[in-house]
């Protein structure tokens, strides 16, 4: 700490420095008034803001005990860099403050009427007292300083400090995305003074002439915004150190929804309605099924991860995700019907190869003969077997046009009932008395052995008669049901997104 008592050498330099704040505006002016040597306009700076009567670092009214009114304009020239991920934007915008310096007042001097204002170098910002004033949400920022600092310092002969710089800004905004991508956001451009509370300086936005303080460029384009309103409003607030003045320009921000409805919207839409394709594909085609089930759903589980990487990881649900969330569940749904559709078909297969399997038992079981019939039937079945190869060869001989075989059935029976012969005459006999009995029993009963083989194709053909299967009726109650409620899904979604209300609470 510095002893600022009596007796100590730098008490004179703090009684000096608050007696140059009370006075400096007359002291100044009658300086300027007699000193009849300053010629030049560099002289006339130098004695204008000489240090042995301009102290920078007292702020304009002190000596009057109360607060210096700074006024305020900020033209945007851009906004652009719009993250949701880490929820900030860039602005490039032209920051204008202006207020009274009695101390700078020459309006009774001969250089009134030379200059009525004067602007100066930029480097000579550090000689004056400029207002504490920064950026509360900013992240970044810094001066543009091509192709030379820009910066204004204006001076008028009543006093009134004119200063503009163009900042490039990385300010916070904290974005409610309920509705992304169908939402509007409001973004903030916070000034306040950081040092002085107050009762030493004010802001205030300069609306004369009804000009508004806030001007946006008519050229401003941004890629995923429109810039549907601005306004200036104060936010004078209270904190530890004591009550500050406030600034606060409102910017609303409407989201463009065409990029989303083309790069989102349609495409997961579209993958949803192939899911659907499926149930009209034949159950017992497996690949076909499982392919279009599972391309289905990777497709829109890289979709979505897609999506959610470029939004930050907030804890409530988003529009966007209830969509993809929806999409999937539909064409999961369609891949776990196929499964059910699939083990349906197989218990039905089943059962039905359980039911053919006792049909067949039951049909093919013998019936007890005695051994007279047993050698009977056999013969017979001998005979028949003979016959039916040689009518076989005569039905090979006539499809290829053979002339000169000259062979008729019957002869072709005689030779094979004679080689029969041949081999062996009880064999022989038994053929023939096979015949001969089968000829006789036509007329009054038939075969034991051909009441068990004719009615087998009878059989299988009240086998292959189309009946209902229950796999394709859960394809046909599918393909009917899926969209409709996609459909429904549909209408309730953008009913209530469209409509949906989110209010923003400026702090």
């Amino acid at each position: 700490m510095i002893d600022l008592q009596d007796g100590h050498p730098n008490h004179r330099l703090w009684q000096k420095m608050i007696d140059t704040g009370r006075s400096s505006a007359a002291n100044c002016a009658n300086l300027l008034r007699n000193d009849a040597s300053i010629k030049t306009v560099e002289e006339f700076l130098d004695t204008l803001i000489n240090s042995s009567h301009y102290d920078r670092r007292i702020r304009p009214f002190f000596d009057q005990h109360k607060p210096c009114n700074v006024t305020m304009t900020i033209h945007i020239n851009t906004i652009s860099a719009i993250n949701e991920v880490n929820m900030d934007y860039n602005t490039d915008l032209i920051f204008r403050q202006s207020w009274y310096d009695p101390r700078l007042n020459y309006s009774g001097t001969d250089w009134a009427k030379k200059s009525p204002q004067i602007t100066l170098h930029y480097s000579l910002i550090d000689r004056i007292w400029v207002p504490d004033s920064f950026f509360r949400n900013a992240k970044e920022g810094k001066r543009s300083d091509i192709t030379v600092p820009n910066r204004l310092i204006r001076i008028h002969l009543d006093g009134k400090v004119l200063y503009s710089q163009r900042l490039l800004l990385k300010l916070d905004c904290q974005m409610k995305l309920q509705k992304f991508p169908l939402d509007n956001q409001t973004c903030v451009v916070n000034i306040g003074s950081y040092g002085f509370d107050t009762n030493d300086l004010a802001f205030f936005w300069d609306e004369a002439q009804n000009i508004s303080a806030i001007r946006v460029n008519e050229d401003l384009e941004m890629p995923d915004f429109v810039l549907s309103n601005h306004e200036a409003r104060y936010c004078n607030r209270t904190t530890a150190t004591g009550s500050f003045t406030c600034l606060l320009v409102v910017l609303h921000l409407k989201r463009l929804f065409g990029y989303y409805l083309v790069q989102v919207y349609i495409p997961s839409m579209l993958i949803v309605i192939l899911s659907f394709v499926s149930f009209w594909i034949d159950h017992k085609s497996v690949p076909a099924r499982i392919s279009v089930g599972l391309l289905t759903v990777l497709t829109v589980t890289t979709q979505s991860s897609g999506i959610r990487s470029q939004l930050p990881r907030v804890s409530y649900i988003k529009a966007i995700d209830v969509w993809m969330s929806a999409c999937l569940v539909f064409v999961f749904a369609g891949l776990l019907e196929y499964a059910l559709v699939n083990v349906i078909a197989r218990k039905g297969e089943l059962r039905q190869q359980v039911r053919f399997s006792k049909e067949k038992k039951s049909s093919d079981r013998p019936p007890k003969l005695t051994l007279i019939q047993r050698l009977q039937n056999g013969s017979s079945f001998a005979a028949e077997r003979v016959i039916g190869n040689r009518l076989a060869q005569v039905h090979f001989y006539k499809k290829e046009d053979i002339q000169g075989s000259g062979e008729t059935m019957e002869t072709l029976v005689h030779k094979s009932s004679g080689g029969d012969r041949n081999m062996s005459g009880n064999a022989s006999s038994h053929v023939q008395y096979s015949s001969m009995s089968n000829a006789n029993a036509s007329s009054t009963q038939l075969n034991p052995i051909s009441q068990s083989v004719l009615p087998q194709p009878a059989r299988i053909a009240n086998a292959a008669k189309p009946v209902r299967d229950s796999a394709q009726f859960v394809d046909l109650v599918s393909a009917v049901l899926f969209p409709v409620a996609f459909i429904v899904f549909n209408i309730i979604y953008w009913m209530v997104y469209l409509n949906m209300q989110v209010e923003y609470v400026l702090k």
